[in-house]
């Protein structure tokens, strides 16, 4: 799937990619590999897809704003989020997502790339546990045209992450 380039391309100067998060991962000795699409994956459909993997296995890293302050929520890819759900977690009274500008400049990833890795260390990330039952998941790597291929407890292990049900 292709899409037109416009100013939210992968490409733009001063964004992360898939060289940041395996950089990130191999300093960090954790077994990974980040899988290039043929295509443009911007959605857990489009990288199951792609992948030829269930879209159980994909993992989607959302930007959210939890009473105005950015965190990132860990999704299922078959799964939507539970807006309450993740405020009950958060300790927040309102959750949204957050906008396509904030989502880049929060995370330093594009919309459709978000990687679990690589985030600002202040960033709270809040994930649903459902993800640790599955030996090997699929997230986003820095771009939509790569993912990031990892052991759930591997992910577990280096995110540092709040577990609960955050799925609808």
């Amino acid at each position: 799937m292709n899409r037109p380039q416009d100013e939210h391309d992968v490409d733009a100067p001063g964004r992360s990619d898939e060289t940041t998060v395996s950089a990130v991962l191999t300093a960090a000795a954790v077994t990974h590999e980040i899988v290039t699409m043929r295509g443009y994956a911007r959605t857990a459909a489009e990288a199951a897809e792609g992948l030829g993997v269930p879209v159980s296995s994909i993992v989607k890293s959302l930007v959210c704003v939890a009473d105005g302050s950015p965190v990132v929520a860990l999704v299922p890819g078959d799964r939507d989020l539970s807006f309450v759900k993740l405020a009950t977690l958060a300790g927040a009274g309102e959750v949204r997502l957050a906008s396509r500008r904030l989502v880049e400049k929060t995370s330093g990833y594009p919309v459709g790339g978000v990687a679990p890795v690589g985030l600002p260390a202040d960033l709270p990330v809040f994930g649903d546990s459902v993800i640790l039952s599955a030996d090997v998941v699929f997230c986003g790597a820095g771009s939509d045209r790569h993912m990031l291929r990892v052991a759930s407890r591997d992910l577990a292990r280096h995110v540092s992450v709040t577990w609960g049900e955050i799925c609808a």
